[in-house]
């Protein structure tokens, strides 16, 4: 949800320091942290420059604007150290019961990245340059099942410190995890977070995206890691559940999972720089606990999951910054993968002996299941063997039937999407959140990475292909006051919950079909409304028109449906979009909503 329309602009909350004039506004220089309890704004018109580790203390709300570009500070002679921090760097960090609200737009996106980084020139610093500052972290109260912090680990609830400091900090700001499994660190939505993954203590470093204990009423989706020196994102515990994440030219591991982390995710993809990595880079290093003992007993489990993932790896040829290898399963974690493609790897998994535990015993725990795997060697010790022969788990070892692999931005050249005969578009396995015909993160038609990363604006990403002609995909609401028509020499697709607005009017003609929109890839949220959905809502005061005739029915149906053809959905497909909504002012007798509720007249929400 984006708050930014109705939260106060407190410039004093911000405790900033105003430097220079920017072409595009102010540059802000931050030094200061978000002060407990305070509700801070960054804007748009602004541009804001880290100088040190700047904390969102408890409590405290940072809001980011849409279109808001913010970048670590590189230069040492201007950064600042804070206790507990060994190495001088550059991040935002948010605390235990602090949020923050980085909700950009397709069109606006939020940018996080290095000083000095030109974002209206995508050639001026390449995607070899990386580790300049620290990135984003979240710290939240869910729960991890051990600790590396002594008195953490023995503690109830666990929790621990963030590896490679050195105090917790004066205000625990480095302690993360609890019991609250349905906390909320805040949301991200259209985030790019760029050249990252600055070391801050001797062999470590932090990542594009940290989550500690991150609970799942955060809400992640369509953010982008772009040319970090370590983990694109990184999950220490918690439950957060993430969907439409890109990891793009990470030299460590694309995604990467520790300390019983027990989220549901959807729509993750990742491509790896050929020209550098890590001793151990990984697509999915996927780890348990921090007791590395053989059972795998420390609860809550490591079980998560994740739908349609696309993982392209150096080339099936190279061998370097640790063979080559798509994913590592080890330390007793449970990961589940369904419906996923790793492509350009020499090897597809290694599965360490310490990480057998949740796939072979009586209670299975983790699993790989109908994944294509477009790679030289599918197993890498052995040990895995049993995930590409036991038929009942439906992995495919076959070419994967993309567009199109690049590394460079040549504007077409990496496709990622399955193409006509790809086996992606075949075996798709039931039960992932948002429903698809199609395995891998792309559908066939459709590119929800297009515009707003830096894959895109780059040039590396092959642009989405356009709506089929005569169809006309709607995404902005019937303005207020206005009249429009949906004419019948069209087709119309709602890609999100459109609103006819106040005082506005549709019409729509004798014999239109609207189609309700059903490809997550191409969805939209909406403010209050929680899942991604497609419907028309008329609210008060608006009216809807949709007068058709016997021989001209207007058709409200869901994306896909010939509506020429009776046979090819049958009716036992439900649940597919959200229908037709109408709001009016007639009486009602009582509400849910308190203040409605006790109002003169009764309305509810």
């Amino acid at each position: 949800m984006n708050l930014t329309p109705t939260i106060t602009r407190v410039i004093a909350a911000l405790l900033l320091t105003l430097t220079a004039a920017a072409t595009n506004g102010a540059l802000i220089v931050v030094t200061n942290d978000i002060a407990p309890g305070t509700t801070a704004t960054w804007y748009a018109t602004n541009e804001y420059r880290l100088d040190t580790i700047v904390y969102v203390q408890t409590n405290a709300t940072l809001i980011i604007e849409p279109g808001t570009v913010i970048k670590g500070g590189t230069n040492g002679a201007n950064l600042i150290a804070k206790p507990g921090i060994p190495n001088l760097v550059s991040g935002l960090w948010v605390t235990r019961s602090a949020k923050l609200f980085a909700t950009g737009t397709l069109s606006a996106p939020i940018i996080f990245t290095m000083e000095g980084d030109d974002v209206n020139n995508p050639n001026d610093i390449p995607p070899t340059v990386t580790g300049q500052w620290g990135g984003v972290i979240l710290m939240g109260k869910a729960s991890v099942n051990s600790a590396f912090d002594v008195a953490g680990n023995s503690a109830n609830p666990v929790t621990d410190v963030y590896e490679g400091v050195n105090s917790e900090g004066p205000n625990a700001e480095h302690r993360f995890g609890g019991s609250d499994d349905n906390d909320s660190s805040g949301a991200l939505r259209y985030v790019s977070i760029r050249h990252t993954g600055r070391q801050f203590a001797l062999d470590k470093e932090l990542n594009s995206l940290t989550m500690g204990g991150v609970g799942r009423g955060t809400v992640i989706e369509y953010v982008e890691s772009y040319a970090s020196s370590d983990d694109a994102f990184e999950w220490w515990g918690g439950t957060v559940n993430t969907r439409y994440l890109v990891a793009a030219f990470c030299e460590d591991d694309d995604f990467d999972t520790d300390q019983g982390y027990r989220g549901t995710n959807q729509f993750w993809f990742g491509i790896k720089p050929p020209w550098q990595g890590s001793v151990d880079s990984r697509g999915f290093e996927t780890d348990g606990d921090t007791s590395q003992t053989i059972f795998g007993d420390r609860l809550p489990f490591s079980q998560w999951s994740v739908y349609n993932a696309t993982l392209i790896g150096r080339s099936k040829a190279n061998t370097s910054f640790g063979g080559g290898r798509g994913w590592n399963a080890r330390d007793e974690a449970a990961p589940n993968v369904f419906n996923s493609v790793f492509a350009e790897f020499n090897t597809g998994l290694l599965l360490d002996a310490d990480g057998l535990y949740h796939w072979t015993n009586t209670t299975v725990r983790a699993s790989a299941q109908n994944n294509v795997w477009d790679v030289t060697t599918p197993d890498a010790n052995g040990l895995g063997a049993f995930v590409f022969t036991n038929a009942s788990l439906n992995n495919t070892v076959a070419a994967a039937g993309l567009g199109g692999i690049s590394y460079t931005n040549d504007v077409a050249g990496l496709n990622p999407r399955p193409q006509p005969g790809s086996p992606l578009l075949t075996n798709v396995l039931v039960g992932a959140p948002i429903t698809t015909g199609y395995r891998g993160a792309f559908s066939p038609t459709a590119n929800w990475a297009d515009g707003w990363t830096f894959l895109s604006q780059g040039g590396y990403l092959a642009p989405a292909p356009a709506p089929p002609a005569g169809t006309v995909v709607i995404t902005a609401d019937i303005a207020p006051g206005t009249t429009v028509t949906w004419y019948a020499t069209n087709e119309y697709r709602l890609d999100t919950i459109v609103y006819v607005q106040t005082n506005a009017t549709l019409i729509i003609e004798p014999g239109t079909v609207v189609k309700g929109g059903t490809n997550g890839a191409n969805l939209i949220p909406k403010p209050g409304v929680p899942n991604l959905v497609s419907g028309l809502w008329v609210t008060r005061s608006a009216k809807l028109f949709a007068t058709g005739t016997l021989s001209a029915p207007i058709i409200f149906t869901m994306e896909g449906d010939d509506v020429n053809d009776p046979d090819d959905i049958p009716p036992t497909v439900t649940g597919q979009w959200g229908g037709i909504i109408l709001m009016g002012r007639a009486s009602v007798n009582s509400a849910f909503d308190v203040a409605g509720n006790s109002a003169n007249p009764v309305t509810d929400v």
